[in-house]
């Protein structure tokens, strides 16, 4: 009872733990959002007072200080100004005569770097001077927390969390009962941590979604403010689009224009947008990407975190099963120990990278834009609209057809090799040689081989009165060519397992074929191949699966060319995102990829797992 009560306290524990971290990822994500506004507005309003506050009179770069004065107080008389502003001239607070000075060590900062910071719970941005080119004073914001990021948790995020530790504290009491009804409650405490965590997403996409808002509510403000202030010469889209600092401001008419913050798809693309009055009969509109679509990370973490409470019950429920069998515990504990590197190896270089790749095949991912918009399955799309795409496949599937040929190959080699002799091992390792062989070496020198002109295939050729060949040049060679190669390749590595095979075979059986009057033939069909076919199954999955992620050679040998008659699945990867820089394409590419092969392994086992024989 004793050991009981320890796991039942252990799983208490962990769904307390698992919904408090849910909550504080969500509030913390909200809180980054708060940050992230803070900054971009106090660059904002440093741009907003180096346009519309005059040079200072006895000439220089400078702004008088008089009228930057006056502007600074001017923004806190906006209607619908939202952030609390203190303006610095060198390290003097201007707005408020109580408010401590700058800091020097933040003032050197800004003269060093000329970026916007976050420094003691607060954004900095550089005031630069009318030449905009040294540092004279500072734009502080306070930014007000936004009612979203108030509310979390709050709402429906409060009440899921609350009923998730009420289903918890029922799944922590089951621990110990009957495993039907363990299971029925943690079903229960799945959906409902479930709930939790898409609650707390949307909490998280609220605060996003309001700090948007309120960053074009508040650089409309200032836009409207400059264009007034500014000479009508002055007051253009071009001029005042520095106010749109990580967004855009273009033309519009009274017609279209978005009176308040709202979505719409701009050419395609997401974007939140809102209308600027900048004079009579004189409109632009202001657009950015909204915050809330890069959101998505944010669910999947606070989903996870959720979902710990109920594996952490599920561990503890079998710790309390097991510990009645404290010698199978033992065991099985030490088995995971040895697993979990492994295992932790798996989840960090396979399983987390395929979460990415999922996560990058729904956005529009460059590394030469700054943002990543989520565009669902658009990339899917284009995908299968891309005639290249279905080229590379056919391809690839034409490529594979190698497998078989060199699985004919290694295992009639691997009968005759199947003695021992000095001899025989140094044909072996001969055999083996190239597998074990640099790949890049290997595609170099059939790259001289396969030469038009002075290669050695067509140099042995002309003595059979062959007129010269173009193998890599041609695209009805080039193929074939790369084929030729992997099979040189692969027949080595193959015969060694089927060499494996074979020594494996008992000799008995054998024997007592040979007394019952069956030739070779006949002993190698009957009894020889049967018995392989374990094996035959291991060297054909293996090889497919390889085949399927061909690249070294396509990339030495023809880069894809002829006319892309050697443009394979993985090469089209490659090349559309390492050269075109589109990965959420290549990811959905990959994702593709990785659908083929499951469904050809899946055939290959259903249709010849089942005709397995083993010895």
């Amino acid at each position: 009872m004793r050991a009981l009560a320890r796991w039942r306290a252990l799983a208490g524990a962990a769904v307390l733990l698992s919904i408090l971290l849910a909550l504080g990822a969500a509030r913390w994500a909200a809180a980054r959002y708060e940050r992230a506004f803070s900054l971009r507005i106090a660059t904002t309003t440093a741009t907003f007072l180096s346009l519309v506050t005059p040079a200072a009179r006895g000439g220089g770069a400078d702004y008088e200080l008089s009228r930057l004065l006056v502007e600074a107080r001017a923004l806190e008389t906006l209607p619908g100004w939202t952030p609390a502003v203190e303006i610095y001239h060198g390290t003097a607070p201007l707005l408020h005569s109580t408010a401590p000075a700058l800091a020097p060590e933040d003032l050197a900062w800004l003269r060093r770097h000329e970026v916007a910071r976050w420094a003691a719970g607060s954004a900095l941005a550089p005031l630069k001077d009318r030449d905009d080119w040294e540092v004279v004073g500072a734009v502080r914001v306070r930014a007000a927390r936004p009612e979203a990021s108030r509310g979390v948790p709050g709402g429906w995020t409060l009440r899921a969390a609350l009923l998730a530790l009420a289903v918890g504290a029922a799944v922590v009491g089951a621990i110990g009962r009957r495993r039907r009804v363990f299971r029925w409650a943690l079903g229960c405490y799945v959906a409902v941590v479930g709930g939790l965590g898409v609650s707390a997403h949307g909490g998280v996409r609220a605060a996003a979604r309001e700090t948007t808002d309120r960053w074009l509510a508040d650089t409309r403000l200032l836009i409207q403010e400059a264009a007034a202030r500014l000479p009508r010469g002055r007051a253009n889209v071009a001029a005042l689009a520095r106010l749109a600092r990580g967004g855009e401001l273009v033309d519009a008419t009274s017609a279209g224009a978005a009176t308040g913050p709202e979505r719409r798809v701009v050419s395609g693309e997401p974007r939140a947008v809102v209308a600027a009055r900048l004079g009579p009969g004189r409109w632009a509109e202001l657009r950015t990407l909204p915050a809330e679509q890069l959101a998505g990370g944010w669910g999947v973490l606070t989903l996870g975190l959720a979902l710990l409470g109920p594996l952490a019950a599920s561990l503890a429920a079998w710790a309390a099963r097991t510990a009645a069998r404290p010698r199978r515990l033992r065991e099985t504990m030490t088995a995971w120990g040895f697993l979990a590197p492994a295992a932790l190896h798996l989840a960090v270089f396979s399983f987390a990278p395929i979460l990415f790749a999922l996560y990058l095949s729904v956005h529009r991912w460059s590394l030469v834009e700054p943002v990543k918009p989520f565009v669902g399955l658009a990339n899917f799309g284009a995908m299968i609209r891309d005639p290249l795409v279905w080229i590379s496949l056919r391809n690839t599937a034409v490529y594979a057809l190698y497998v078989p040929m060199t699985m004919a190959l290694a295992l009639g080699v691997a009968l005759v090799l199947n003695r021992h002799s000095r001899v025989v091992r140094v044909v072996r390792t001969a055999f083996f040689l190239p597998y074990v062989s640099s790949v890049v070496a290997i595609a170099l020198v059939w790259q001289w081989m396969y030469h038009a002109d002075f290669g050695l295939i067509n140099y042995l050729l002309s003595f059979a009165g062959v007129a010269p060949v173009d193998w890599l040049g041609s695209p009805k060679t080039a193929l074939l060519a790369v084929m030729i190669v992997s099979i040189w390749v692969q027949v080595g590595y193959q015969m060694v397992v089927f060499l494996a095979g074979l020594q494996g075979i008992p000799r008995t059986y054998l024997d007592a074929a040979r007394v019952d009057g069956a030739d070779a033939w006949q002993r190698f069909w009957r009894v020889t191949f049967p018995l392989l076919k374990p094996v035959t199954l291991f060297v054909l999955v293996t090889g497919i699966i390889g085949s399927f992620q061909v690249f070294t050679y396509v990339y030495v040998l023809t880069d894809g060319g002829p006319l892309h008659a050697t443009d394979v699945i993985v090469y089209r990867i490659y090349q559309t995102a390492w050269e075109f820089l589109q990965f959420g394409l290549a990811s959905a590419l990959s994702l593709l990829l990785f659908v083929v092969l499951f469904g050809v392994t899946w055939a290959q086992f259903k249709l010849l797992g089942r005709q397995v024989e083993y010895a």
